[in-house]
């Protein structure tokens, strides 16, 4: 984290030396995978030890974020704030005549950070740059758990969890300029770390642990991240 940080000061004091500054305003339509290894045993162990047969529908698949960003320019380096909006789930269920069972749990994270880039090379109009972003995520989670037989609804419950973690996202974009805004792509990969537990949002002193090995369960927002960007800059 030091080291993110103390690359982050040097690109930005490198920047104050280039006489060329621009702002810019960006938005981002992306999506990723997500290992959230902890959550996925919960589905095993809920699909293991009920008394039916069910079937996990989804398993926190790869789903659409977005991200926000205000972006300074000096040069060939590139500065900023972000904001990305992470979300997925999964669902594990059964249903036949007798009644119908479902087990959701829905995770989605508020991430606000810093970001930089440094143009690597250029080809005609066409940019390839290295990029990271570093910031905290806000994680909320959702589990909801309902059972029904013949009519008689025996369980409909829903329990919200909050947590809180660190990222660091590095990977290459390529940037080529269309009339007013510059259009980009890029791929990279999350590092999540200051790995903290899911607390109850209605008392912070439970938290959310594995049935089996009791032990404390935590969000896994790794993963391959992509994206299309687009970019506005105040001439």
């Amino acid at each position: 984290m030091k080291k993110i940080f103390q690359i982050l000061i040097l690109l930005i004091l490198v920047s104050t030396e280039v006489n060329s500054q621009q702002f810019s305003l960006g938005v981002q339509l992306g999506t990723g995978t997500y290992s959230m290894s902890d959550l996925k045993t919960i589905n095993d162990i809920t699909t293991n030890n009920l008394p039916f047969n069910t079937k996990t529908v989804a398993n926190f698949p790869p789903f659409i974020n977005y991200s926000a960003s205000f972006l300074f320019t000096a040069g060939k380096v590139c500065t900023g704030l972000t904001y990305t909006f992470l979300s997925t789930g999964s669902r594990v269920s059964g249903k036949d005549y007798s009644g119908e069972y479902r087990f959701d749990m829905l995770i989605n994270s508020s991430a606000p950070g810093i970001c930089a880039a440094i143009d690597l090379l250029q080809k005609g109009k066409i940019r390839y740059s290295f990029y990271t972003t570093t910031g905290v995520m806000f994680s909320i989670l959702e589990i909801k758990e309902y059972l029904q037989v013949m009519e008689t609804t025996l369980k409909d419950e829903t329990l919200k969890f909050r947590s809180f973690n660190l990222f660091t996202e590095p990977g290459f974009k390529i940037t080529y300029p269309f009339k007013f805004l510059d259009i980009g792509i890029n791929a990279g990969y999350a590092f999540q770390y200051y790995n903290r537990l899911f607390r109850y949002k209605e008392n912070k002193e439970l938290y959310l642990a594995n049935p089996s090995s009791g032990n404390p369960v935590k969000p896994g927002w790794n993963g391959f991240r992509a994206g299309l960007s687009v970019v506005y800059t105040f001439k």
